[in-house]
């Protein structure tokens, strides 16, 4: 017997009632996959995140550090040193006074964390309706290689400039003159945030602008129309940008170390190429991003096979346009580091932001793909807190081995550093990919805990609010890695110019990865270096004068 009610039409008031009713589900199933994704952050004070413990070090000088006497002797908060990456800063400055630095620092990597996806799942449903499944698979792009390499200015302006436009388009019924300066507004937070957040923001304008279909490029008729609404919403833009050129302090870049200015490319290749584009998929293990890389692209390709992917073509567009483009931008540029990874940030964020596979729409389905969405959450967080776990150790390696430092010591972290081939076999926890290592930062722990001083702390004009003051800019430079411990009897490099004279300048050395070998030679066995504390990951030599 066939049930005919079942396949009558609903009524609208019904359908209105199923669609808050679903809405109201897929966002508690957001929820659940926002607190597991936090669940390492709220576990771990100090995430091996590669620029992270730098930061750290430079909040706490923000929030009420530098008003330390020894601290206020060596640095000093400076807002007129930068104008853009300062975000983090500024929310530090603001609220660090009053929040525990331990509340704080979550907090901030919390927002570096979720935003992206809060910004993703706030584009799609305003440009698909109401929120999906989709939504909660797009979750595991929290874990990227930008948010594990501790870029919290970047990671949270990508998300801001993904919420932005979202806004923008619920004021499309509004007056010009308000969206204008909506999207005015709108750059200035963002370059605030990070330069490239501001460039994201025009890319997404750019594509809202062009429109959701691609049949307007067999007309030519059409193409000026369409240039003048991508100029026209792209313009407003560009005015933070140009009073930051005009009247800005500095550019990021302008007083990098001496040799670090220039512009370095990546290799050219297919395999530079795939690996670049990969970014935001990237994490610990490669062959472990490789599933939710199968499975994050299966989802979309399916539903185009069975014609049941709903996709804004601007977007696919500008994606696509940002895929060409990638392999060929510098790996370094003024100083500034990781460059070739942004646009594919912004590409594969656009990309999912742009599309919603409509498969398995019946109600019981949706809910099987919500659970099984939560369930590649779940997985892909306990990834990342299994290599944390490992790596949690090292960072209290390096507390414990600093726990003698007197207030006012000028520190000097150095490191051992394998050969790239073996860093397979290092021990887990030791690198972001197969080489970058965790480790490089872990000494600026020592500024925050022992109240010292490290030549490397992150304070380059145009990107920190953080100055050295005299005689310590003499043992600086604005940002930099731990030298090798082999160079302490070699040539001083331009990259390290402190280690010139460093058995007068400097107290106390510090070695990180100090358990493993170091491939240009082992720790110079010097007999003015006294042992003070071994624990492994972490040792620390007293400098005798």
């Amino acid at each position: 017997m066939v049930d005919l009610a079942s396949r009558a039409p609903l009524p609208p008031i019904t359908k209105a009632k199923s669609a808050r009713s679903d809405n109201a589900l897929m966002l508690l199933f957001l929820l659940v996959a926002a607190v597991l994704s936090l669940l390492p952050i709220l576990r771990v004070e100090i995430p091996p995140l590669l620029d992270y413990p730098n930061h750290y070090a430079r909040l706490w000088l923000i929030s009420g550090g530098a008003q330390d006497p020894v601290m206020a002797a060596m640095y000093r908060v400076d807002w007129g040193a930068a104008w853009t990456n300062v975000l983090t800063d500024m929310i530090a400055a603001a609220v660090g006074p009053v929040l525990p630095l331990q509340i704080l620092s979550r907090l901030l990597l919390a927002l570096g964390l979720l935003m992206p996806a809060i910004g993703l799942t706030a584009l799609n449903r305003a440009l698909f309706g109401g929120l999906h499944w989709w939504n909660i698979v797009c979750v595991i792009l929290v874990w990227n290689v930008i948010f594990l390499a501790g870029f919290l200015n970047f990671s949270i302006g990508l998300g801001l400039a993904l919420l932005l436009v979202a806004g923008d388009l619920h004021l499309a019924s509004r007056s010009l003159v308000l969206r204008l300066a909506y999207r005015a507004a709108s750059s200035a937070l963002l370059l605030i945030a990070h330069p490239f957040a501001l460039l994201f923001f025009v890319v997404l304008q750019a594509a809202l602008a062009f429109g959701p279909h691609l049949s307007l490029l067999a007309d030519r008729s059409l193409w000026k129309p369409m240039l003048g609404r991508v100029l026209a919403a792209c313009t407003p833009c560009f005015i933070p940008l140009l009073v930051l050129l005009a009247f800005g302090p500095a550019l990021p870049g302008s007083n990098s170390a001496a040799g670090q200015g220039g512009t370095v490319w990546s290799e050219i290749s297919l395999t530079n190429a795939i690996s670049v584009l990969l970014t935001y998929f990237k994490t610990y293990d490669l062959q472990v991003d490789a599933v939710y890389v199968v499975l994050f692209a299966g989802l979309i390709g399916l539903a185009c096979l069975r014609r049941r992917l709903s996709a804004h073509a601007g977007l696919l567009l500008v994606a696509g346009l940002l895929a060409v483009v990638s392999p060929f931008i510098p790996v370094s540029y003024r100083a500034t580091g990781a460059i070739d990874l942004r646009l594919p940030s912004m590409m594969v964020l656009a990309m999912a932001a742009g599309v919603r596979p409509r498969l398995f729409e019946a109600g019981r389905d949706r809910l099987v793909l919500a659970s099984l969405a939560l369930v590649l959450v779940a997985s892909r967080m306990i990834v990342v807190d299994r290599v944390w776990s490992e790596a949690e150790k090292n960072i209290a390696a390096v507390e414990a081995a600093v726990a003698d430092l007197p207030p006012g010591a000028k520190l000097l972290p150095l490191q051992d550093t394998g050969d790239k081939a073996l860093n397979s076999q290092a021990p887990s926890g030791r690198f972001l990919g197969r080489n970058m290592p965790l480790h490089w930062h872990y000494g600026s722990l020592a500024v925050v805990r022992e109240k010292a001083f490290i030549p490397t702390l992150f304070t380059a004009a145009g990107k920190q609010p953080i100055t050295v003051l005299p005689p310590y800019t003499e043992i600086s430079v604005p940002e930099g890695v731990p030298p090798t411990v082999d160079l302490l009897t070699k040539p001083v490099q331009a990259a390290f110019p402190y280690l010139a004279d460093w058995t007068h300048r400097f107290d106390y050395i510090l070695v990180l990865n100090a358990d493993q070998p170091n491939a240009a030679g082992p720790m110079p066995n010097l007999p003015n270096l006294v042992s003070v504390a071994d624990k492994g990951f972490a040792r620390l030599y007293r400098i005798a004068r």
